[in-house]
């Protein structure tokens, strides 16, 4: 079957026709089987997700939602709401997403019910005493922070498969109602192992799923995925610090009221992490908030050689607070960095507060790479943020604070941001199949249901293809809409 399309618009590549046949797209060139007139409207190549955390993500489907909570009562309110809904029993645990703060700890301790309060950014939390009675957590009591919260959380039992089964379609669903055909498992730990091995034999998997283990979990992972299908493990992620909301990204000048943060490594292991990566030819994924942490990653990049970095094609994930310097760096080391541009939507008041003006207006600075030619992408760190890449353009291009400060300094066009989530998406994978459409490459594309031009921030996908086939078309949904929508304020 070769189908034109035509009648449309194709900002990135220009024209106003393509071609499908099969599961690729083809030279425009009759005869045609088929033709679809879409009436004027936006095609763009679908969306390579450049950072999220899908499992995460379809299990958050499945916790209470805590942005509205402030007393510990509205969480135990919260935590029975989602008991009834679900049919849990007393003793089970309840986890509660998105709480913009976190409760004292002794009204939660005298609550029966296991509770689990995760903040927004997913470097912190709470568990009440039920719930470090039921997991066997220690010397705990009050707030975790990075790396003793994420220990903490591997404790949680995974749902049934019935549940988890149900969660990943609805989460699968969004990721392809918002554009993304590729999406990214951004820290595939053990425990993920066998929930993905059965998602394999359901044959839950539409979109690719693309998985980074940490380095002590990389050659097991490879191992047992080694034959699976739409789903591979393309590297190896590690953390370099935590995140500026929360004040521990570690930084090279101390945040405001002092303090740096701290990084979650020493050189010592970034190193070996870096050489290990560069035996296995293995991408590797460095998550760094902080531009102390950004320091230590260039650093150990450095002190490979020119083979060893183009065999582990770096990346930076978030770069919040990154120096001209450190960009001027990772053009000489062939470091692609991947901002996070809804911190400014989500969090750029708090950044005021913590980094100062000159250094949080300087956050996910997209424009200051763009000057020095790097290529660079754009992501939503899903969960964290609804897995919604036009958000992340509408976020680098506006750059408004939720209380509507403007960080326009750092701010790109709408033309740059959708190659970031494009084009440069593709690079970042070295996946030549995707992020363009042209003959030869797999037909995965969107239409847009407006002009990402004049309606930034409110364009949405009308239909998502995959393969040269529709897995989503709004008009279908209508009575069932996406699961994400963005919550931003502003």
């Amino acid at each position: 079957m070769k189908t034109l399309f035509e009648n449309c618009r194709l900002p990135l590549s220009g024209g106003t026709e393509f071609c499908v046949q099969h599961e690729h797209f083809a030279h425009v060139s009759p005869p045609f089987d088929r033709t679809e007139d879409l009436n004027g409207a936006f095609v763009l190549p679908a969306f390579p997700d450049a950072h999220s955390h899908l499992l995460a993500y379809a299990l958050s489907l499945l916790q209470a939602d805590g942005a509205a909570c402030r007393t510990a009562q509205d969480f135990i309110d919260a935590a029975r709401a989602l008991s009834e809904e679900r049919g849990l029993g007393p003793d089970a645990l309840v986890t509660i997403k998105n709480a913009e703060t976190l409760p004292p700890a002794q009204p939660l301790d005298a609550c029966p019910r296991p509770i689990h309060i995760q903040m927004r950014s997913g470097h912190a939390g709470l568990f009440n005493a039920a719930a470090r009675a039921l997991l066997g957590l220690t010397d705990t009591a009050g707030p975790l922070e990075e790396t003793a919260y994420l220990s903490a959380t591997k404790r949680v039992p995974m749902p049934g498969e019935k549940d988890i089964l149900h969660a990943f379609s609805r989460a699968q669903r969004d990721y392809l109602a918002h554009g993304m055909t590729t999406a990214q498992e951004g820290f595939l730990s053990r425990e993920m192992f066998p929930v993905y091995e059965m998602l394999l034999r359901e044959n839950a998997l539409l979109a690719d799923v693309a998985a980074y283990p940490s380095p002590a979990d990389y050659d097991e992972a490879r191992a047992r995925f080694a034959e699976a299908e739409r789903f591979s493990v393309a590297g190896v992620k590690i953390f370099l610090d935590g995140s500026p909301q929360q004040k521990t990204a570690f930084l090279r000048e101390p945040y405001t009221g002092g303090g740096h943060g701290a990084p979650t490594m020493t050189m010592q292991e970034l190193g070996d992490a870096c050489r290990f990566a560069a035996d296995r030819r293995a991408q590797l994924l460095a998550h760094c908030n902080g531009d102390g942490a950004a320091e230590m990653f260039l650093d150990a990049l450095a002190r490979l050689s020119d083979r060893e970095r183009c065999a582990i094609r770096p990346v930076l994930i978030h770069g919040q607070i990154l120096g001209d310097d450190q960009l001027d760096r990772m053009r000489a080391l062939g470091a692609m960095p991947s901002f996070f541009p809804a911190h400014v939507r989500y969090w750029g008041d708090v950044h005021l507060k913590n980094l100062g003006r000159e250094r949080a207006e300087r956050i996910s600075p997209a424009r200051s790479a763009l000057e020095r030619g790097i290529a660079f992408t754009l992501h939503q760190d899903t969960p964290v943020c609804p897995p919604d890449p036009l958000e992340a353009a509408a976020c680098a291009v506006l750059r408004r604070t939720a209380a509507g400060e403007r960080f326009s300094a750092q701010s790109i066009g709408v033309l740059d941001a959708l190659r970031a989530l494009t084009e440069h998406a593709a690079v970042q994978y070295a996946d030549s199949r995707k992020g363009r459409i042209e003959a030869g490459k797999r037909a995965d594309f969107l239409i847009l249901d407006g002009d990402p031009f004049r309606e930034t921030g409110s364009v949405r996908v009308r239909e998502t293809w995959l393969r040269g086939k529709p897995v989503f078309r709004a008009a279908d949904t209508a009575e069932n809409p996406p699961t994400a929508r963005s919550r931003a304020p502003g």
